[in-house]
């Protein structure tokens, strides 16, 4: 690894914490890394890192991010992928046996349990093929801990997966075996009654200064290249909005427009524009707003006639925030009407998170200020949504579209779609599924775009 790596610096933090805390403690059996949502990649790469033949710790680091749908399926979902990535090792298998290290881990039962499962869960199984797992590793290994890293890439929702991981901890972990979760500070979801399992779980959390590791990086290199140049003006302009200096904002501002322009990159120069208004924002009455909004927008149109491919999710970008510029001046039909163009855009592209968020402005826009639209904008939305898939309704916005819609159809007892609403609800979080996205939109807010876009339209 590259110490002088800022991110790899950052990394190297990890490491040790977990030398200290984690790998001297053979007892444990669930680890619980508790860290801010920014941070995720950072620590998916040291789990990766250390599955990998370059990790440094005296274990052995298995990484899944199988998805979780409910408790019940989890662990058969986590042995389909396991299985899955050991039929494609097979290169692997051939360098140990080459080595004269003998691995005999045989997965056909494993493979007959999937095929008969019907459906009951394998948690029981799991276990068993894990144990089983670390008593076939080489003799070289064979005194080491299996880690599991448990890191699902979508959630549909905490609680099962909580059950879920408390109820491995009551069917007894094997000796030599962790599992790796991870967990959010200020929202821990997954935290257990450390009496329930004394000694078997451990929780550790590892500040980081990544925000000043990222700078680092984006700075280093060429300052002449014009993408480098627009990192420091980024960074720059950001220092300058804290410290609340709209003179030396704009002085970077502009030098991001300048270093873009020369490069005759339309996507890159645009880019320059939507991220100058984007700091604007905090200074709503600033005359240069608007003009980098309109400029921005044209040169992206410039750019996709052009064929430049990064112009395309500009332009979706630019729809949304000449709606939020059109709400903060309260000209809330104007606003509505930018969201609406901004969710179509992107829903022709494909760009379906992008499209759910344009609809939801559009929508709560209406509730509040146009009423005589909202069902009409609600019911465009609930149909652009129709054909996304189960986990790209859990984690957009779209599940507070049908959260709503779903009361309006309940009131007109529109009963076909009160069934299709609620079957595909109760799939993915439950019977109780109107509570839980109650919960969800209390915990977890939606973000505007731009994000401070509500406060300042009552200010």
């Amino acid at each position: 690894m590259n110490e002088h790596n800022p991110i790899a610096f950052e990394l190297n933090k990890i490491q040790r914490a977990w030398l200290k805390e984690v790998a001297k403690n053979p007892q444990l059996r669930v680890v619980r890394l508790v860290i801010k949502p920014e941070e995720a990649r950072v620590y998916e790469g040291f789990c990766k890192l250390e599955s990998s033949p370059h990790g440094q710790m005296p274990e052995v680091f298995v990484t899944h991010l199988t998805n979780f749908e409910d408790e019940d399926t989890f662990s058969a979902a986590i042995i389909k992928d396991w299985l899955e990535t050991f039929d494609n090792s097979a290169a692997l298998m051939e360098e140990l046996q080459k080595r004269n290290a003998a691995f005999t881990w045989n997965p056909k039962a494993y493979q007959q349990a999937l095929e008969h499962g019907n459906g009951q869960p394998l948690d029981d199984t799991l276990l068993r093929m894990l144990n089983e797992f670390k008593q076939a590793l080489p003799r070289e290994e064979a005194d080491k801990q299996l880690v599991l890293a448990v890191l699902p890439r979508q959630v549909s929702h905490m609680r099962g997966l909580k059950n879920w991981l408390t109820n491995m901890l009551k069917k007894g972990i094997p000796a030599g075996i962790k599992l790796l979760m991870f967990d959010h500070v200020g929202n821990e979801q997954l935290a257990i009654q450390e009496r329930l399992f004394p000694g078997q779980m451990h929780s550790m959390h590892v500040p980081l200064e990544l925000q000043n590791a990222i700078q680092k990086l984006a700075k280093s290199g060429n300052p002449n290249d014009p993408e480098i140049a627009l990192r420091r003006c980024m960074f720059e302009m950001g220092d300058a909005l804290k410290a609340k200096d709209i003179k030396r904002l704009h002085e970077w501002g502009q030098k991001a427009l300048d270093y873009t322009q020369k490069s005759g990159n339309k996507g890159l120069f645009a880019t320059a524009h939507i991220m100058y208004a984007g700091m604007l924002f905090y200074f709503k009455r600033d005359p240069q707003l608007p003009v980098l909004l309109e400029r921005g927008m044209r040169i992206s149109k410039q750019g996709m006639q052009q064929g430049d491919v990064a112009c395309l999710p500009l332009m979706v970008q630019f729809y949304g925030y000449h709606g939020a510029y059109a709400q903060i001046r309260r000209n809330f039909d104007e606003a509505i009407e930018w969201f609406i163009k901004q969710a179509k855009l992107a829903q022709e592209h494909q760009f379906n998170q992008q499209a759910m968020n344009g609809w939801y402005q559009a929508a709560e826009l209406c509730r509040r200020k146009n009423t005589g639209r909202y069902y009409m904008v609600l019911e465009e939305a609930y149909l652009a949504g129709l054909s996304l898939q189960d986990e790209e309704i859990s984690t957009s916005v779209y599940i507070y579209l049908l959260r709503d819609y779903y009361d309006y159809v309940h009131n007109k007892k529109i009963q076909d779609t009160i069934q299709k609403i609620d079957e595909k609800m109760g799939r993915l979080f439950g019977d109780n599924w109107k509570e839980e996205i109650d919960r969800i939109r209390k915990t977890r807010a939606p973000l505007m775009m731009p994000p401070q876009t509500m406060d300042m339209e009552e200010a």
